[in-house]
């Protein structure tokens, strides 16, 4: 996980500071990746369910990234700047910064090209740490590294598979497609609470927090039985995510 802010090498501690002035040049032809929790904020705040959002909002309904305009503008952008705002994306939070993180747990920040026009300002003055902090990015980070984490134990399970003499060569496209249906955060959740007779956690942390120990579940069974294709009611949550009986 990313090291302590306080050391001196820590990236964070990097001199840094932008005021965005709403030109709203920047919300124009950008990838806008998204992970289950900002599709569950975002969600949400349109007031449908994460499977209807990826379906409407999102790049060929996978979920995967915000959809755009003919104009090539962010799907959610008025007249007067982003309309979902309070629970915008990552991407949009840090921008004009870009964050990299590796599989043993190494942060990164990159600096991003502004548009040409942009009337934004660069500066320096502040940090990193404290820029990330004015735009709330604590819990987009950590949900986002949360799934590049499960991500890498996924993609590491599915080349087991694919290298394992006595699989089937059929089991590792079935296991990662099985996998997968259980990023959209509603399905995965409201699968397992029926299935165990619990009433599904409102809070979108804690709703987060179960979400990531289902697909935990998820992969852990696959490993040991030799199941494929999980159900949703197979894998047993943590106990240290409580959701009340119905």
């Amino acid at each position: 996980m990313p090291s302590d802010t306080s050391r001196p090498e820590e990236p964070r501690q990097e001199a840094f500071g932008y005021t965005c002035a709403l030109c709203l040049r920047c919300c124009y032809h950008k990838h806008i990746q998204l992970n289950p929790y900002e599709v569950a904020r975002l969600a949400r705040q349109v007031g449908v369910s994460t499977t209807v959002f990826r379906a409407e909002f999102t790049q060929e309904g996978a979920g995967k990234a915000l959809s755009q305009t003919e104009t090539g503008a962010c799907v959610f952008l008025g007249p007067e700047g982003c309309i979902v705002h309070p629970n915008r994306p990552l991407v949009c939070r840090l921008y004009p910064l870009g964050r990299e993180v590796s599989n043993n747990g190494e942060e990164s920040y990159v600096h991003l090209t502004p548009h040409p026009q942009s009337e934004g300002t660069l500066s320096k003055a502040g940090t990193i740490a404290r820029y990330l902090e004015e735009q709330g990015a604590a819990p987009f980070i950590q949900a986002a590294d949360a799934y590049f984490y499960w991500h890498c134990r996924a993609i590491g399970q599915l080349q087991a598979l694919k290298t394992d003499p006595e699989a089937d060569a059929s089991d590792a496209e079935v296991a990662t497609a099985s996998a997968f249906r259980l990023l959209d955060m509603d399905v995965a959740i409201a699968g397992y609470c029926k299935d165990h007779g619990i009433a599904p956690p409102d809070d979108i942390e804690t709703r987060h927090a179960l979400h990531i120990q289902i697909l935990d579940r998820h992969l852990m069974i696959s490993a040991s039985e030799g199941i494929a294709d999980v159900h949703p009611a197979h894998v047993h949550a943590d106990r240290d995510v409580q959701v009340e009986p119905r």
